[in-house]
């Protein structure tokens, strides 16, 4: 047993021996793994942005008295809609009423002692051409004639403000709208100043409605004026194309969000505000380095790529993002037109170890 042994021995020793250099043998003793490869490609990606928000009104206006007083009849109720120079409500006009007839009293006055005023001075000029006014009389009478002028100027005044006054007892619409709020009923007594709550009605246009948006700030640089979006209304079921009219200045800094405002012409008035909203802007598109997601490796704080590299395979970190459901985006470790090893199924690949690139893969 043990020369049957010896020469078995000797026979793997002899056998291991060449005219010349010894040669490696594979790592662990394992053949090259035959592997298929995946390319880093530069493209230009169309990557839309998507945000969140709500519907909003184009104008929205509490609308209250303008004078002070009693409301003494409300025109309109929620959900009515009206033409800009409707009536809305009417504050009690009769004292308005009085002081327009006061005011027209004393206009009367005052044009009557004016007119006074100016034939007295027309006498007291004639006399002092005469010599039989003085200097003094004379300076004296033409004070008095300017002193009623103005006070029939200021009578003036005051029946035009008296008459604005009696005019704003009744509020009109000041643009085309619905009536979302009704905050009185008739017999409120409303003033118009130091009052927290002097709204009576509020008015929303909403024949062209604005989404405001949110979306991440890393996407400021790739939206502008203009930009394409479509926006969709869960409330609806419905799809509406729309633009970027409004890129805010304001970050929010709880979310690190940009605000955006997207017009949706609305002219059946189907779009309420307030309706939850959806939107996806198309910006420019863009150049990228680009891989298949097959070829990233590792969790999510940790993401690696095998590359070969003289026969072997050689562990790369690498940062990435998701594109779609079948790429990525590499941030950083790899470059366009290298290529990535891709695991066989079921079979793992290991730092350092042998491999052959399938030539057949890489030529199709």
């Amino acid at each position: 047993m043990k020369r049957v042994g010896s020469a078995a021995l000797l026979l793997m020793m002899t056998a291991g021996c060449g005219d010349g250099a010894p040669q490696p043998a594979p790592a662990a003793g394992r053949p090259p793994l035959v592997i298929e490869t995946l390319p880093v490609t530069r493209e230009e990606i169309l990557e839309p942005v998507v945000g969140t928000g709500t519907i909003a009104a184009d104008k929205t206006t509490d609308i209250g008295p303008r004078v002070d007083g009693i409301v003494e009849e409300i025109f309109v109720r929620v959900g009515d809609r009206v033409d800009a120079g409707d009536p809305l409500f009417r504050t009690r006009p009769i004292d308005y009423e009085l002081r327009v007839r006061e005011a027209e009293h004393a206009l009367q006055l005052a044009r009557a002692e004016s007119e006074k005023a100016r034939r007295h001075l027309t006498r007291v000029e004639s006399l002092h051409q005469q010599a039989v006014a003085s200097d003094e009389q004379l300076d004296e009478v033409r004070t008095a004639a300017r002193i009623a002028k103005a006070r029939l100027e200021v009578a003036r005044t005051a029946l035009e403000k008296a008459k604005q006054d009696l005019a704003d007892t009744t509020v009109r619409a000041p643009y085309a709208g619905v009536v979302t709020q009704r905050y009185v009923d008739e017999g409120t007594m409303m003033r118009t100043m130091l009052s927290a709550s002097s709204q009576v009605v509020q008015l929303m246009k909403t024949d062209l409605v604005a989404a405001i948006v949110l979306i991440p700030e890393i996407h400021l640089r790739r939206i502008r004026i203009g930009t394409p979006a479509k926006v969709r209304v869960d409330g609806l079921g419905a799809e509406f194309e729309s633009e970027v009219f409004i890129v805010n200045d304001r970050v929010e800094m709880a979310s690190r969000s940009i605000e955006v405002r997207l017009p949706i012409h609305n002219p059946d008035l189907a779009i309420k505000p307030g309706l939850f909203a959806r939107a996806e802007l198309f910006p420019d598109s863009r150049p990228a380095t680009v891989i298949d997601r097959r070829g990233v490796l590792g969790s999510s704080s940790d993401r690696y790529v095998f590359v070969p590299e003289n026969g072997r395979a050689v562990r790369r970190p690498v940062r990435v993002r998701d594109l779609d459901a079948l790429r990525l985006e590499v941030l950083e470790g790899l470059e366009a037109g290298e290529s990535v090893l891709v695991p066989p199924p079921g079979k793992i690949i290991e730092e350092g170890a042998p491999v052959r690139v399938d030539v057949a893969d890489v030529a199709g």
